[in-house]
């Protein structure tokens, strides 16, 4: 098989993220207003809930198929064992759900929900995680191209349907939730048959005969020392939403979900290389090329932190035009968790390329037990902003803005160490980065006409404007120098 060129497959990435960009802004703009602050709130608790248990199931099992696929696409035993466990995946939380409704636990568990859409929810979320897998799969092989066309297409036609059943017919939780899971049934079907023309995943590979004992210890080898970290902290993320429910209402969960969901717009534009760059440290790393992962950490994580740091300062600066284009008076209350949350991405990027290259160089047990100590550190800053504070979707924008800045510097630290590099020139670069597009976006802000819309693209138009003429004029100071 012919695998697509790094540059080739990026480009595709970015442009489909692009895409998404362009459509999550979009829906961002109409679901929450068409749902409502109390039903948009009890979508993104349910989501977030169980996005979580299934990670808790999960245990990283997916991260580690992703790696051992990516390092040798000739194991197609490694495909066959995750079916199974994909299957194990769906009768667990099937069997969770039905019984935490049986021994009437459900109002302590999902409070104000309706069980209808506890079991809609479940369904939503396991078919998101499992068209991650197939992603997975496709990014494994190298054949990203035709995969982010495919997204691409998928997501333009969920946008034009969402307002077809906006305007026709109304939008309610229910027919919201059964609109995501039709939608994504639909684009398995259709990956599916992509990876059967291509030969990597037909009939055969689901029940060919393999040794399921010697791939388990594989993966047990990979996993457990994760499974306590894994357990301590989903269960944590778990109490955290459940307690922002609790505390605060699904009115200010749905805050927080709006100013989650806007700032994820930013790190859209550089998750596109995560994965790519992951299976790039694979191979290097199985090849002992550690030169080329010095290479591709030293060239491409300051560069994405500079892209995410770009569209976050923006965000940030411009919280309060962008609730009111998105939303409308009812979500003034998401302006403050808005602001902080706009920085989140910034440390994602780090993180999620941090995570890439210790799970390549199988230094699970180190990113296990950073992870164990800043899950406790952000449990305590949970109950001190959400419950003792009382302050709700800011409170809990705070906690994880807070515990991402210091535990990825601290990842950060031990990979430039692996790497023979100085992590001082990485932090300096995060706060010029922020120092620099906060100075610009600041002398950005106008209001020039009575439209707000229009003041915030001419704000948008200067400030890219002057970021580009700065980054062409001083583009080290966007950049970490090389030793």
């Amino acid at each position: 098989m012919i695998e697509d060129s790094l540059k080739k497959r990026y480009v595709l990435k970015l442009l489909a993220n692009i895409v998404f960009g362009i459509t999550n802004a979009l829906l961002v703009a109409i679901v929450p207003k068409a749902l409502g602050p109390v039903a948009y709130g009890q979508f993104n608790f349910l989501q977030q809930l169980y996005n979580q248990f299934i990670s808790l199931i999960d245990a990283n099992s997916s991260t580690a198929f992703f790696t051992k696929l990516s390092a040798n696409n000739s194991r197609k035993e490694l495909i066959t064992f995750y079916f199974f466990c994909s299957l194990l995946l769906f009768i667990v939380i099937c069997i969770a759900s039905f019984a935490i409704n049986q021994i009437r636990a459900g109002d302590v568990v999902f409070p104000d929900v309706d069980k209808n859409h506890i079991y809609l929810s479940m369904i939503f979320c396991f078919l998101t995680w499992l068209s991650q897998i197939y992603i997975k799969i496709s990014d494994a092989y190298a054949i990203t191209v035709p995969v982010e066309i495919i997204k691409i297409v998928h997501k333009i036609l969920m946008l034009i349907m969402i307002f077809i059943i906006i305007n026709g017919y109304g939008l309610s939780l229910e027919n919201y939730l059964f609109f995501n899971i039709i939608s994504l049934v639909i684009l398995l079907l259709v990956l599916q048959f992509l990876l059967t023309q291509k030969k990597i995943l037909d009939l055969k590979v689901f029940f060919q005969t393999i040794n399921f004992q010697g791939v388990f210890r594989e993966f047990y080898s990979f996993c457990s020392p994760l499974f306590f970290f894994n357990l301590i902290a989903i269960a944590i993320g778990i109490f955290d939403i459940w307690l922002l429910q609790k505390i605060s209402g699904s009115v200010e969960v749905g805050f927080y979900g709006l100013a989650y969901s806007i700032s994820a717009m930013c790190f859209l534009f550089t998750s596109a290389m995560t994965p790519i760059i992951m299976r790039e440290f694979s191979k290097s790393i199985e090849k002992k090329d550690f030169e080329n992962v010095r290479d591709l950490f030293r060239r491409y994580v300051p560069m994405l932190y500079a892209i995410s740091a770009y569209f976050s300062v923006f965000v940030a600066f411009h919280a309060a035009d962008l609730l009111l284009i998105f939303t409308d008076q009812r979500y003034e209350g998401a302006y403050m968790a808005l602001v902080i949350m706009a920085f989140y991405p910034l440390h994602q990027t780090y993180g999620q390329i941090n995570a890439a290259l210790f799970f390549s160089a199988e230094k699970v047990t180190l990113y296990r037990n950073i992870g164990l100590l800043f899950s406790l550190f952000g449990l305590l800053l949970s109950f001190l902003f959400v419950y003792l504070l009382n302050l709700g979707a800011e409170g809990m924008a705070w906690k994880m803005l807070i515990v991402q800045l210091v535990s990825v510097n601290v990842q950060l630290y031990y990979n430039a160490k692996y790497l023979k590099e100085s992590s001082l020139g990485y932090i300096l670069h995060q706060i010029l980065c922020v120092m620099i597009l906060g100075s610009i976006a600041y002398l950005t802000c106008v209001s020039f006409f009575d439209s707000l819309v229009y003041d915030f693209l001419l704000s948008g138009f200067l400030y890219t404007a002057i970021v580009l003429l700065f980054i062409l004029r001083f583009p080290t100071l966007l950049i970490v120098a090389r030793r």
